[in-house]
């Protein structure tokens, strides 16, 4: 697996257009909120960083840092979804 040096990337849509699956296969992870009525109601800062597994002995191989949660890192995709779904709640 070859690795894409990315600085940002933005997806912008009408709503059900595909946003969500295509930034799922850029990362080739499931970690957005999927289901019936969910929908993104506010925008999000969501840094997903990966690392060879020799360059990080003592932490997770991979990670997402959200904007509004400096520092604290998210190795779990499911509670990465699950951010997304509770600050979205708590803003929209």
């Amino acid at each position: 697996l070859q690795a894409i040096d990315l600085p940002r990337i933005v997806v912008v849509g009408s709503q059900s257009s595909g946003k969500s699956s295509v930034l799922e296969s850029l990362v080739q992870r499931d970690f957005l909120p999927r289901g019936k009525d969910i929908v993104t109601r506010r925008p999000l800062v969501l840094q997903l960083i990966y690392r060879p597994r020799n360059s990080t002995p003592n932490g997770p191989d991979e990670w997402g840092e959200f904007g509004h949660l400096p520092g604290r890192k998210f190795s779990d995709f499911l509670a990465i979804r699950r951010e997304i779904e509770d600050e979205t709640m708590r803003v929209a």
